[in-house]
């Protein structure tokens, strides 16, 4: 089995940058849908969703991990894969392997039945379905990123994940009937947003363009495109220009004034004391205010210093009863949610409508 790219180093931070973005970004499009479909989410069933969110990236990381540090450890010189090496033997291989593989899709069952009210059938076929894929990512070595699989694929363990998902479904039964509800109601999301939500809305953003750099830079390393540059330079350089595409852009084009993160999360920027759009030019310099200094420290190598950006920024937003922070303040904006701007209601809540009246009904 061939790899997609070089052996050594460098075609194994392909795998473990490209990894770390298609997880975020993952995360980032789950989160949009719920809050697209529901509105704002919160109490127990918002916990519930957030289950659901870790429970698909655990999955996912299980399916990956360990991921060697370099491609050239996997494969001995005759091409056969080097499980036993001690870097990249995984700890589940001895007699807890099958156990893991069953309690693999246990969650997966659970919160089929708990959550999404499928039947026993639906439950344990997605069980079967998660494991088959877990066991695919194995076998194609990480779908060809790895010259050699790195962890054995075996279809016991498909079964077993099929097995803990009906046990799983089993449990899920229990929590309908003890626990409380868990489907989120479709609510107007038109109340100002938490510090929390706007918080994370900016760690996905950054977060998005910090692995986003990663994976381009791996990339430009294996196919000889940043041949003579240092990779940290060529992070540095891929960081700033996607950071900054990420806050000028949006604020430029988009409605609601956001970059991607903070638009998944459904949120807005808004005039000062108007329910209307942010005029561009303002939105544009709480852009830069929020996101040049952070992307220069990470940048720079100084992720620590972050934390006293966020805290400049954030000070003025836990005591101001209006949540403005730093940057609202000097752009003369407020964060809102994009239902508050443009309208929108969530796609599940049910719109009334009076019936239809008989056409030889007297007028």
């Amino acid at each position: 089995m061939g790899a997609i790219f070089a052996d050594g180093a460098a075609g194994a931070a392909v795998a473990v940058q490209g990894t770390a973005f298609a997880l975020l970004l993952g995360a980032t499009l789950f989160l949009r849908r719920q809050f697209r479909r529901h509105g704002r989410i919160g109490g127990w069933s918002g916990l519930v969703t957030l289950a659901v969110l870790a429970v698909g990236t655990g999955l996912a990381a299980f399916a990956v991990a360990p991921l060697p540090p370099a491609a050239d450890r996997v494969c001995a010189a005759g091409g056969a894969p080097l499980l036993l090496d001690p870097l990249a033997r995984p700890p589940w291989s001895g007699a807890a392997g099958p156990a893991l593989a069953a309690a693999v899709g246990l969650p997966v069952g659970l919160l089929a039945r708990y959550r999404y009210r499928r039947g026993p059938v639906a439950a344990t076929a997605l069980g079967l379905a998660c494991a088959a894929a877990v066991e695919i990512v194995q076998g194609t070595a990480l779908l060809g990123l790895y010259p050699c699989p790195y962890r054995t694929a075996a279809t016991g363990d498909v079964l077993l994940g099929g097995a803990g998902a009906a046990a799983g479904w089993l449990a899920g039964t229990a929590a309908v009937r003890a626990l409380p509800r868990s489907w989120p109601g479709a609510v107007a999301d038109l109340l100002p947003p938490g510090l929390s939500r706007r918080a994370l809305g900016h760690a996905l953003d950054l977060g998005l363009c910090w692995t986003g750099a990663g994976a381009l830079t791996a990339v430009a390393a294996t196919t000889g495109a940043a041949d003579g540059l240092p990779a940290e330079q060529v992070r540095t350089a891929a960081f700033a220009a996607l950071t900054a595409a990420a806050a000028v852009l949006p604020p430029l084009l988009r409605r609601d004034r956001c970059a991607p993160g903070r638009a998944a999360l459904r949120l807005g920027v808004a005039a000062a004391g108007r329910p209307v759009p942010a005029p561009r030019p303002r939105a544009l310099l709480r852009s830069v205010l929020l996101y040049a200094p952070t992307a220069a420290l990470l940048g720079a190598g100084l992720p620590w210093w972050t934390a006293a950006v966020a805290a400049a920024h954030g000070a003025s937003a836990l005591v101001r009863r209006d949540g403005a922070g730093l940057a609202d303040l000097i752009a003369g904006t407020r964060v809102t949610t994009r239902a508050a701007l443009t309208g929108e209601l969530p796609a599940e809540l049910v719109r009334y409508a009076p019936p239809a009246r008989p056409a030889h009904a007297p007028g």
